[in-house]
Formats: structure tokens, sequence, C-alpha cells
């Protein structure tokens, strides 16, 4: 094993040299030349030394030489030297740890980071709670946010909602018992009274009652499936031929046909007028009373449902 000769090693050696020159090493051969003075006891004393400083140089050998042995004060020749030098070597190994301590921090920094670029990719969102659920996805050509609206509660602050890209898809639930609707915000972000409805309701025990309602206005087509076999709405994108007066546009030109309502104004009732010209008024409602209409035309075609888990497609108006 190669050494090194460290500060201590080569203090402690210097040291042993001038005592090996002093003659102090010759068996007191020059200092009985001292007149007066007792040879023996400072012999005794120059031996005692020489063979401390002995020791603390074996000592440091055996220890190898390693680096970072040395500690303040090592040029002073003590039995202490030794047992300083091993904590100060302690201390910078203890340091070592506290450095490599960023090592565990940069893979749990990396770690953490990981889910957020797995999930930001994602191409679904969920919202709401409960065993009743609307999958829906996204097949207009811009940005959707969809809100879910509970019955007895705000028009404007929805109660769940989910961010749809073109061609993603999300779902909402709701609990048994409740019901509500389910509408697309305008280009900024606002829940309009005028929008496309997808309404629900389902009783104690999940049988659901779904419908697609155009009365306020049509902003989205909107079709739905319980995945029996029922269906309500359309997928038909009609508001381009509309009458202009019938059709307001949003921030981002979005279009929406206005609703009959009440048919109050002339433009609800060309609104709705022309909307039953191309859907008829089977699968969605047009008019407030559509459900008074025979089977063949009534738009309540999926009451009484028995399915719980509902597919629908919002897309342009």
């Amino acid at each position: 094993m190669s050494t090194s000769i460290t500060p201590d090693t080569q203090s402690l050696i210097q040291e042993l040299m001038a005592a090996m020159q002093s003659g102090s090493l010759s068996s007191g051969t020059g200092s009985a030349s001292r007149a007066g003075q007792s040879s023996g006891p400072q012999n005794s004393q120059e031996e005692a030394k020489l063979a401390e400083v002995f020791q603390e140089l074996m000592a440091l050998l055996k220890q190898g030489n390693k680096e970072g042995s040395t500690s303040p004060g090592s040029d002073t020749a003590s039995p202490a030297i030794s047992p300083v030098a091993s904590p100060a070597a302690g201390s910078s190994a203890s340091a070592t740890p506290a450095a490599g301590s960023t090592s565990p921090t940069t893979p749990a920094s990396n770690d953490a980071s990981s889910p957020a670029a797995t999930t930001s990719g994602t191409s679904s969102t969920s919202a709401g709670d409960g065993p009743n659920t609307t999958t829906i996805t996204n097949t207009s050509d811009h940005d959707e946010k969809i809100g879910q609206f509970l019955n007895g509660g705000s028009t404007t602050q929805p109660t769940a909602e989910i961010d749809l890209k073109p061609g993603q898809t999300g779902t909402l639930k709701y609990e048994n018992g409740q019901g509500g609707y389910d509408a697309e915000a305008d280009a900024s972000g606002n829940f309009q009274s005028t929008a496309s409805r997808l309404e629900f309701y389902a009783d104690a025990k999940g049988v659901n009652n779904d419908d697609v309602s155009y009365i306020d206005g049509r902003n989205a087509s909107i079709k739905v499936s319980d995945g029996n076999g029922k269906t309500a709405g359309d997928s038909q994108s009609i508001a381009a031929d509309a009458p202009s007066n019938a059709v307001t546009k949003d921030a981002a030109g979005r279009a929406t046909v206005t609703g009959w309502y009440d048919g109050s104004t002339q433009d609800m009732k060309d609104g709705g007028a022309y909307m039953e010209s191309k859907l008829g008024t089977g699968n969605a409602y047009i008019h407030p009373d559509d459900d008074r209409n025979t089977t063949s035309s009534n738009p309540m075609t999926m009451a009484q449902d028995t399915s719980q888990h509902y597919t629908a497609d919002f897309g342009d108006a």
C-alpha cells in the first residue's frame, strides 16, 4: 500500500531528526560535559520525549497517512493528535453524505414531475359524483367547457364541469335522486341560458329520464345514447342556414340559434320554426309541450330507462 507524508507525519519526523542531531540519542554523550549539572534526569526527559514522538509517528503511519487526518494544532506534538485527527476526518466524511444528500432529492424531484408529464396528455376528464354517468365526446372543431347544473341550483355556476378539446372525451357523474342538465359554455367560458341542454334525472333506484332540449336555444348539437338502443337528439350542424334574426354569436363567432322558449318574440318564433323544419320534434324538445305529442314525435324516448351509463356527443350548432 502506498503512503503519503502528511503535515503531521512530517512534523514528527523533523522533531525526531532534531533530537538525533542534538545528541539526545547518544547515551548521554555531550551532556556529561555540562559542568555542575546532573545528566541523568535530563537524559531521561529527553528519551521520554523521543519515545513519545516515536509512538505518535508510528500511530500516524499505522493509520495509513489518510488524507484529511490533519487538524488545527497538529504541529504541537501531543498524544491528543491522533484522536483529534480522527474526528476531523470523520467530520469531512459526514460532510460527504450531506453533499450527497442532494442526489436523493434530485430523483425525487424527477419522480414528482413524471406523473405530471403523464397526465398532461390525457384524453379524458371526469367530474361529479354518483353511480350515473354521462360520457361526453367533443365532436366540434373548438374547445368545449361542459357544465353540469343540478335542479334548484345556479344556472350560471355548474356543480361540476369538464374541459374538452376537439375529439376529447370526459365524464360527468350524478347521484340517484338527482336531476338537472349538462350544457356548453360560450367562448368566454360563461354559461348562457340560451344553451342546448342534455337533461337528466335519476330516481332513488337509478332509473333515468334523459332527453335533449333546444327550447331555450341551440349552441351545440347534442346526441345521447343509453348503449341499449335508445337515442335522443342529433349530430347535425344547422346554424349556418338559420334566419339571420334568429342567430346570435359569441366572442369567437360561434353561433346560437334562438329557441322557441315561449314564442313571445319573432326571433323565438323564427328560430323554433327553423329548428323544427330541420330536426322534427321526435328527437329533441323544440317547444315546451312536445312531450304531449304522439309517440312517434315525442322527445321522451329515453324516459324510465334502466341504464345508468350514457354516451353523448356535443358538436357544432
